[in-house]
């Protein structure tokens, strides 16, 4: 197999598993159609959201919050743009995904984001560590998935609860993890 062959068959592979991943996604979306009910417990809008990401077995928190802005569209789909350092400058892509309304005012939201290139790890204790580029686990080509459960806290302010999942281009999950975070209506 030439070398042109092989990555336009790796390209293939993960197009395949993100168009499979966007499918359930909206499958989802249409067993729940979200919209906006014009109530205050609406999530339509822009947030501003703090992540914390947490040891899955203890809870602990692992490492800085980091912030994002999240976008949940009339209709149920959702944007969101992650500013986490443990990703180098334009590895990770804008997630996009859907949410529903779950009961009252809980909701669920399920994104995917591209990683577009491989990074290696720079964590403290390891002889490769170096202090003046931020903390990182590394991370390879392919795509990440987050689950998240929302609930309102107060009609402008959320938090939510859930997993994550990274996933190498041939569609191998090479990671898993789990995150907190809340979040303020942009005004």
């Amino acid at each position: 197999m030439t070398r042109f062959t092989s990555t336009h068959a790796a390209i293939a592979r993960t197009a395949t598993a993100i168009g499979l991943a966007a499918g359930l996604f909206a499958s989802s979306a249409q067993t729940v159609m979200a919209q906006s009910d014009g109530s205050p417990f609406s999530l339509v809008g822009a947030w501003t959201v703090q992540v914390t990401l947490r040891d899955c077995a203890t809870g602990a928190q692992q490492g800085q919050p980091f912030n994002s802005l999240v976008t949940f569209h009339d209709g149920g789909t959702l944007s969101e743009s992650a500013g986490s350092l443990a990703f180098a400058p334009g590895q990770r892509s804008p997630g996009h995904g859907t949410w529903a309304r779950k009961r009252g005012h809980t909701f669920r939201q399920e994104m995917i984001a591209l990683i577009l290139f491989d990074t290696g790890p720079n964590l403290p204790g390891t002889p490769a560590f170096d202090p003046a580029k931020p903390v990182s686990p590394g991370f390879f080509a392919g795509w990440q998935t987050v689950v998240q459960t929302v609930r309102f806290t107060a009609p402008d302010e959320i938090a939510s609860s859930g997993t994550n999942g990274f996933y190498k281009t041939n569609g191998e999950l090479y990671r898993t993890g789990c995150s907190t975070a809340t979040g303020q209506r942009v005004e």
